[in-house]
């Protein structure tokens, strides 16, 4: 066989190879777009899906298998049989009935948020709950100084479950904490997030299970099972320390939060509860545990110890995740919203919001309703930055005025609405946490916690820079296309 006839049955062989291949490639992802439509997704995510997987096939493929499949398992807490858990549906349902007879109700601060209230009954069974105190810490150092005095008082049991935990000094500095109160007996769970804590090093874990603490890992990532497993994290920043003390709010653990990284100062918003609300806490991190290792403590009782007279803050906890139908926080924010009399401030570090919350907003806004919000100067994310970016103008043309916080990286979640009304937890303003992240919120029904909230709004409106339509008209016909595409993006990722 001479040489040429051989290099034309092998052009002809890896020509039909890379038809095939082209085949597979277009039916794989013509069974992907179907199965895409069955699963009624949200509008907008399923035709860019679809224009993905049509336009790029093997760029969609991968982009799919990554972060586009679904997931399907329904929601834990509807099937709760343990008492205690089946005791806070009672408690919510025995709250709704109450809560229908207006005439019935004298105090102002639930009948200035009935409405929402009612939905946190009715869609997450979060009952409202008035026998607490609150602390506020707006940076890292405070809210772990405090943390490390609980920690080290704790007598019965620590429940910690976190998405970011690095090492350093914080982590040994808790480490060293836990080690000890483990020697005195108090049991100690420790939870984290498969992708957001995958730094963490093995040793820190193993040193932990060495002396009897429980660590999980929320959703670990293996190969092969990674594809399905970069969505759907867990984000939520949950302390609870005997039952009576809890801790949520946007801080993770990690020494930038104290020195600051190469965006500089990271500036985020934490709370200390102790009273009634730190049930909810402890159920939703029960909730959690049970989805990781399929199994409930012989003794729950212990984790919903009864709780004195701590102060007079009305609380609701709201959480919700991607098998949720309801999609709780979204229709949280979305009703504060519409709810707001006189004023809507927000912080947020990522602020890409879907159809129906930017038309709240700007509706809002157009019924004069005073609407600040401080987003970051700079983020950890291109992609994120220029999707937030691509909102702005659009934010700006309705009367809503934006600024970026410039002495470092704001981190914060924080939605105030009024005077009455605050929201803080670990949700941000963007699809992911909405639709793909399992989230924590705390909605705060006081007066004094609002306007302490708002003090720290003023003080981040003199670290930040308005944004005006003529300056933001100026910028780069590049960084609109990069907006642009990002923005197209941001309903897929």
């Amino acid at each position: 066989m001479n040489f040429d006839k051989l290099l034309f049955i092998n052009t002809l062989a890896w020509k039909w190879i890379s038809i095939s291949g082209l085949v597979l490639i277009y039916v794989l992802a013509i069974f992907i777009m179907l199965r895409t439509l069955l699963q009624n997704r949200n509008p907008v995510s399923t035709i860019g899906w679809v224009l993905v997987l049509v336009l790029l096939p093997y760029l969609g493929l991968i982009l799919y298998f990554f972060f586009g499949q679904k997931l399907s398992k329904q929601w834990i807490f509807r099937r709760m049989r343990i008492r205690e858990l089946v005791k806070i549906r009672q408690v919510s349902d025995a709250q709704l009935k109450a809560l229908k007879n207006v005439d019935d109700i004298h105090d102002p601060q639930v009948m200035q948020n009935l409405k929402l209230i009612r939905l946190l009954l009715l869609e997450n069974s979060s009952f409202l709950s008035v026998n607490n105190s609150i602390n506020l810490y707006h940076d890292g150092q405070s809210v772990y100084n405090q943390l490390y005095a609980d920690l080290a008082a704790a007598k019965h049991f620590i429940h910690i479950q976190y998405y970011l935990f690095e090492d350093g000094e914080v982590a040994s500095r808790i480490r060293e904490i836990l080690r000890e109160r483990r020697q005195q007996g108090v049991n100690i769970s420790f939870m984290l997030d498969g992708i957001g804590s995958r730094s963490l090093t093995k040793a820190y874990i193993r040193s932990l299970e060495e002396i009897g603490i429980e660590v999980l890992i929320f959703r670990p990532v293996r190969f092969p099972h990674l594809t399905s497993k970069i969505n759907y994290r867990n984000h939520r920043k949950i302390v609870v320390i005997d039952g009576i003390i809890g801790y949520t709010g946007g801080i993770n653990i990690a020494d930038k939060y104290i020195y600051g990284s190469e965006l500089g100062f990271w500036r985020d918003t934490h709370m200390r509860i102790f009273g009634d609300a730190v049930k909810m806490l402890e159920a939703i991190f029960l909730i959690d545990r049970y989805f990781v290792t399929k199994k409930f403590d012989s003794n729950p009782a212990q984790f919903f110890p009864s709780i004195s007279d701590s102060g007079e803050k009305y609380i609701q906890i709201a959480n919700s995740g991607p098998e949720s139908v309801s999609h709780n926080i979204l229709s949280a924010f979305f009703m504060a919203i519409n709810s707001a009399q006189k004023s809507i401030y927000i912080v947020t570090p990522y602020f890409i919001p879907n159809e129906s919350l930017m038309m709240a907003l700007k509706t809002a806004a157009a019924s004069g309703i005073k609407i600040r919000i401080i987003l970051p100067g700079r983020i950890d994310s291109q992609i994120v930055q220029y999707s937030s970016r691509s909102y702005i103008l659009e934010l700006l043309l309705a009367n809503i005025k934006v600024y970026f916080y410039e002495s470092g990286f704001i981190h914060a979640k924080m939605m105030l609405v009024d005077d009455h009304l605050s929201v803080l937890g670990s949700a941000n303003l963007d699809y992911r946490s909405f639709f793909h992240n399992f989230e924590i919120s705390a909605l705060i029904y006081d007066k004094e916690t609002n306007h302490q909230l708002r003090a720290q709004f003023q003080k981040d409106l003199q670290q930040s820079r308005r944004i005006t339509i003529t300056h933001w008209k100026k910028r780069s016909l590049g960084n609109k296309l990069k907006e642009s595409l990002a923005r197209l993006l941001s309903p897929l990722i």
